[in-house]
Parts: C-alpha cells; sequence; structure tokens
C-alpha cells in the first residue's frame, strides 16, 4: 500500500514536471525573440557608427553577453573569415541554423533572420536602416505571437501535466 502511493505521488509530479516543461518552451521562444531583437539593434547601431568590416563587427557584438543571438553573430563571424569565397548571404544562413538550430523559435522566425543576411552589407547605410526596420517590425509580429502562444498554450500545457498524471494514477487504482 506504502509503495502504491508513492508511486502515485511520483506520477503525479512527473506529469506536473512534464506540463512545466513543455510550457517552458513558448517563454523560451518569447525570450530569444527579444533578445535578438535587441542583439539586432545594437548591430544597427554599431554599423551606423562604426564602419568597421562585418566580421570585426559581428564578434565585437558577439562578445558582448552570451546567449544564441551572441552564437550567431560569432558564428557568422567565423564563417566569414575562414571561408574566404562564401558570400555573407550564405554565412549567415548557415550561422542562423546553427545558432538557433535546437532553439524554440520557429521556421518562420528563422527565416525572418536569415533574410536580414541577404542584404546584410550589400547596400548604403540608408537602405540598411530600412532593411532592418522591416526585420524589426517581423521580429515583433512574431513576439506578439509567442506570447499569446505563451499564454494559452503554455496555460494548458501546465495544467494538462497534472491533469494526464491524475488520469494515470486513477487508472492504476
Amino acid at each position: 500500500m506504502l509503495f502504491k502511493g508513492i508511486l502515485c505521488i511520483l506520477i503525479l509530479a512527473v506529469g506536473a514536471v512534464m506540463g512545466q516543461l513543455k510550457a517552458k518552451t513558448f517563454d523560451n521562444r518569447v525570450y530569444h525573440l527579444q533578445d535578438l531583437i535587441t542583439t539586432l539593434k545594437v548591430l544597427e547601431s554599431e554599423m551606423k557608427y562604426r564602419l568597421d568590416p562585418l566580421p570585426d563587427l559581428f564578434a565585437r557584438i558577439g562578445a558582448i553577453k552570451p546567449g544564441m543571438s551572441s552564437d550567431l553573430l560569432i558564428t557568422a563571424a567565423e564563417l566569414l573569415r575562414t571561408r574566404a569565397g562564401t558570400d555573407l548571404p550564405t554565412c549567415w544562413s548557415e550561422a542562423v541554423e546553427k545558432a538557433y538550430g535546437e532553439s524554440a523559435l520557429k521556421a518562420e522566425d528563422k527565416r525572418i533572420v536569415s533574410d536580414l543576411g541577404i542584404e546584410l552589407g550589400k547596400t548604403d547605410l540608408n537602405s540598411q536602416t530600412g532593411m532592418f526596420l522591416r526585420t524589426f517590425s517581423l521580429l515583433e509580429v512574431q513576439v506578439l505571437e509567442a506570447t499569446d502562444e505563451k499564454k494559452s498554450k503554455g496555460r494548458m500545457y501546465k495544467s494538462l501535466g497534472p491533469a494526464v498524471g491524475m488520469l494515470i494514477v486513477i487508472l492504476l487504482i
């Protein structure tokens, strides 16, 4: 009887933890998008006021704070330095996949960031400012969508985990 009681409590706890872990992916997406927007705003301002080569700029900004957005910039800088014949859009897309491949970001989020690399460094600063504004507005829409998902689906998974645990306990009894 004691064993059965401990098993039931353990199943309930596992259900609650699984629900929390699944809900955390929605929190992570919002966090990663907001971190990415902040890092790209720093990149934009650095591009306006410093005329450094892009690999140096990426490496310097990537070293400011740890995180996936910093990994993106550092990876892009390394790829640009080691692959002299490869163009920026290719290196940028590879860096996006490497940095955000296992993240909570959706394919659409990654596509928006990858599209930034297509025009990055090709035009004058005024055109790039427009490109950054477009990217920021698209990412802000994604943040709003992610926040809505976090509220609805996150709450659902937080409730569903313990409910499934309770269902399993009821079936065992």
